[in-house]
């Protein structure tokens, strides 16, 4: 029988140098406390080594955050009681627009901001509670269910909350990576992109954030100023494609001799048209999830012969 770990398990010096750049203080010991004091449950192999699932590495930043707002043990254990009580993430995007649609946008607005407050990752109140909520606002706008009025208020809530939840998470940039972020030209839809940049910001990464609808110029105008590691650029219309190109063109042009720091391009075009965008030499996240446009990032920012191909791809 292997003795491997389980791929989705990972073992306790794996934990402690995932989190330690961010919380120097965690170390084997301070894991075997936590785990003491019935704050987190690892499981054992049948030689008792430790290990932990993903989750139980999320609960892990939480309480290390949590430790750095100098809570006590009493109150940080009362806060993942609340945690473990919250609804299921999909009851919670139910209950976000039901609330939102009937008018109620404080109810709406706290629903979000409760499950923040006890510790509700971001990746998740991104990816699996507000972004499913847009999508599902949009179906209902496209089969007549929803007026232009209500689907214009409930997306300017959400953007709302996007840009609290991302000042909320945001860690102050020291010396770390450098991202341009931009909406292609004729691209509107820019809700998916403000998740991605908050989400960079709560990694610590500089984000200098274009916004909607942005020339190719004045994209190489950014990328000329902050000189960044990594470009993010978003898509959702297949029509924009040729902006793709486009943008993809002028940096190419507007930096040569030297080439174009990595384009990463997500939305739907991405994930529906992979293959045009490699074609065109940027890199397509194929996951709409906001966390894999992260993944993307962060594997292009470490130290590595390969070259990232998409989300989760690899060629070496």
């Amino acid at each position: 029988m292997s003795s491997e770990p389980e791929p989705d398990l990972l073992p306790i010096g794996q934990v402690v140098t995932e989190l330690h750049a961010s919380y120097p203080d965690v170390t084997h010991s301070s894991l075997r406390f936590l785990e003491r004091e019935g704050l987190i449950t690892p499981t054992r192999t049948a030689g008792g080594h430790r290990l932990f699932a993903r989750h139980q590495v999320e609960r892990i930043r939480q309480i290390k955050t949590w430790q750095a707002q100098r809570l006590s043990l009493d109150q940080i254990r009362q806060r993942l009681l609340d945690l473990d009580r919250l609804p299921a993430p999909a009851t919670l995007t139910e209950s976000f627009l039901r609330q939102a649609l009937d008018g109620n946008q404080a109810a709406a607005y706290q629903t979000i901001i409760r499950a923040d407050d006890v510790g509700l990752p971001l990746t998740r109140l991104f990816g699996e509670v507000l972004q499913p909520a847009l999508t599902e606002l949009g179906q209902r706008w496209k089969h007549g269910q929803l007026l232009v009025a209500q689907e214009k208020e409930v997306s300017e809530l959400a953007r709302d909350l996007i840009a609290d939840l991302s000042l909320r998470h945001a860690r102050i940039p020291t010396d770390g990576p450098v991202l341009v972020a931009a909406c292609v030209e004729g691209e509107r839809h820019e809700l998916g992109l403000r998740m991605i940049c908050g989400l960079s910001r709560a990694e610590g990464y500089a984000v200098h954030y274009l916004g909607a609808d942005v020339a190719s110029r004045f994209l190489l105008e950014a990328v000329q100023l902050h000189r960044p590691a990594v470009i993010l650029l978003s898509a959702k219309l297949a029509e924009n494609l040729p902006a793709v190109k486009d943008a993809v063109d002028v940096l190419t042009a507007g930096l040569a001799p030297e080439p174009p720091p990595p384009i990463v391009v997500g939305g739907r075009v991405a994930v529906e048209h992979s293959q045009a965008i490699r074609t065109l030499g940027a890199i397509p996240v194929i996951e709409e999830h906001p966390a894999a446009a992260l993944s993307v990032v962060a594997a292009l920012l470490q130290p590595s012969t390969a070259t990232i191909t998409s989300a989760g791809e690899r060629t070496s």
